[in-house]
């Protein structure tokens, strides 16, 4: 597996990404246009020429958004998520980097523990299908320099 900067290549590996892991996927044309993007910094891990997993962030003035973090069922608990992340985080670009994440989705939380992300709050009812909150987590680059 290796990362790399998400391109017109992979569109839709990622595609078929989003409407297998998420209730409310990204349609192909949202993510084509978040290759012209400015703020968006976007990385696919690749295996056999293809996406399996993919992370997107949005960066203005050293602070982060991660707007998603995918990957292919088959290809989860095999550090893939880990890697995506890792690349992810350690952009120079970055001081603090938020994100939401469903307060039942244990591994992600686990994941993002890991890296030294912390929780700052919750959005009641934020997902649908199924209705649930989102844990608002916040990571800063001068705490946790050392995880990556």
């Amino acid at each position: 597996m290796v990362i790399k900067k998400f391109s017109r290549k992979y569109i839709d590996d990622v595609a078929r990404i989003e409407q297998v892991c998420f209730s409310a996927p990204w349609s192909r044309e949202s993510l084509a246009g978040e290759l012209d993007n400015p703020s968006a910094q976007f990385l696919v891990a690749v295996e056999n020429a293809k996406a399996i997993g993919y992370v997107g962030i949005h960066i203005s003035l050293g602070e982060g958004d991660i707007m998603r973090v995918a990957v292919l069922p088959q290809f989860r608990r095999t550090g893939t998520g880990r890697a995506l992340l890792k690349e992810c985080l350690a952009s120079d670009k970055l001081d603090r980097v938020f994100l939401d994440v469903r307060e039942n989705n244990i591994p992600a939380l686990r994941l993002y523990e890991s890296f030294g992300f912390r929780r700052i709050g919750i959005r009641k009812n934020y997902y649908s299908n199924p209705t649930e909150n989102a844990l608002m987590m916040m990571w800063k680059k001068t705490e946790n320099e050392e995880l990556l």
